[in-house]
């Protein structure tokens, strides 16, 4: 099973690659038991919603290098749709594009902001056997911080579908350390679905070295293939 799934993904990054303009390697994709057991119902009946953080008034961070994490988030995103739709695997947006239709009624960035939260939050529930990963980048007040973190919803089969997660981009990172982590109380979306749900810090976006990588059509492939990777292992 496991080096018939490494053919396909690497397969598939080929095809991806050459239409992206950029070599890469898929890295080893472990497939925990634990992670294997998260979901009973078939790959095929469930939709994989990824949710590119930020968007439209809210670009989110900014990188060392004045990129806005929103962009990054949307470019990583389009990547794992690509690689999963190349598997077959239904696959819905959260935003596809860097504008949001915003209602006339949001006339401040507040109000935008938690409107924008709200649909989201509507579209993952009104999705039947939905799967949530939300894309994101981290920042720190110092440079050193590094690597990619997988953070877990208090929905079954979060937690270890965000395990599997931090073990697999812990492989492309180099970061070690770091450990999956439930998420806080204050992100509304990850609090306010009944899905397994996953949110990926990919990168610190204050680190220079880092932030210029997750810039790289390159680099955000690796880290889709791994992402869609993972939540193909823990579906089937």
């Amino acid at each position: 099973m496991k080096k018939a799934f490494l053919f396909r993904a690497i397969l598939a990054l080929a095809v991806v690659g050459l239409a992206a303009g950029a070599a890469t390697r898929l890295a080893y994709i472990s497939r925990p038991r634990a992670a294997a057991r998260i979901m009973s119902t078939g790959r095929n009946e469930r939709t994989l919603i990824l949710d590119p953080g930020h968007g439209g008034a809210d670009g989110g961070a900014v990188s060392v290098t004045g990129t806005y994490e929103s962009q990054i988030n949307l470019a990583i995103a389009l990547r794992c749709r690509a690689l999963a739709e190349l598997y077959g695997v239904d696959t819905v947006m959260t935003r596809e594009s860097e504008t949001l239709d915003y209602p006339e009624s949001a006339s401040t960035i507040h109000a935008k902001k938690v409107w924008d939260t709200k649909a989201r939050v509507e579209l993952v529930s009104s999705t039947p056997y939905a799967v949530l990963i939300s894309i994101h980048q981290n920042k720190y007040t110092t440079a050193s911080p590094h690597g990619s973190q997988a953070l877990y919803a208090k929905t079954e089969g979060s937690q270890e579908l965000a395990q599997a997660m931090q073990s697999n981009l812990s492989q492309v990172t180099g970061e070690s350390k770091r450990t999956a982590a439930r998420i806080g109380e204050s992100i509304y979306l990850m609090n306010h679905v009944d899905c397994p749900a996953v949110l990926v810090e990919c990168g610190f976006v204050s680190n220079v070295l880092e932030a210029k990588k997750l810039e790289e059509p390159a680099y955000q492939l690796k880290l889709a293939a791994v992402i869609v990777g993972t939540y193909l292992n823990s579906v089937c």
